[in-house]
């Protein structure tokens, strides 16, 4: 088995995360990356992926308590690793103008 170059990790409520990720994932293995899309709360070993991307359905203005959690837990592997984060979520929802 080739190892996992990039982690879609996902938290979703009602699945719209977790289609993202999955067509994000799709996108990624199409360049020639190596890349699986899983719910964040099932990822057991951070370290062994060498970039994430991280996204999360927003309630009452923030990520998903399994996103944040696994963003606190892993706080040193994403600070020496690419990463990029997305929010699914109405405008309502969202912090600004």
């Amino acid at each position: 088995m080739l190892p996992v170059d990039v982690l879609v990790g996902y938290a979703t409520a009602h699945g719209s995360t977790r289609t993202i990720a999955k067509r994000t994932a799709a996108v990624l293995g199409r360049a020639g990356l190596t890349a699986e899309a899983r719910p964040l709360a099932e990822v057991g070993d951070a370290g062994a992926y060498r970039a994430f991307v991280l996204g999360s359905a927003v309630h009452g203005q923030g990520w998903l308590p399994p996103a944040r959690e696994f963003v606190r837990d892993n706080l040193d592997v994403l600070g020496a690793r690419p990463v990029w984060i997305f929010s699914v979520g109405m405008p309502a929802a969202l912090r600004g103008p």
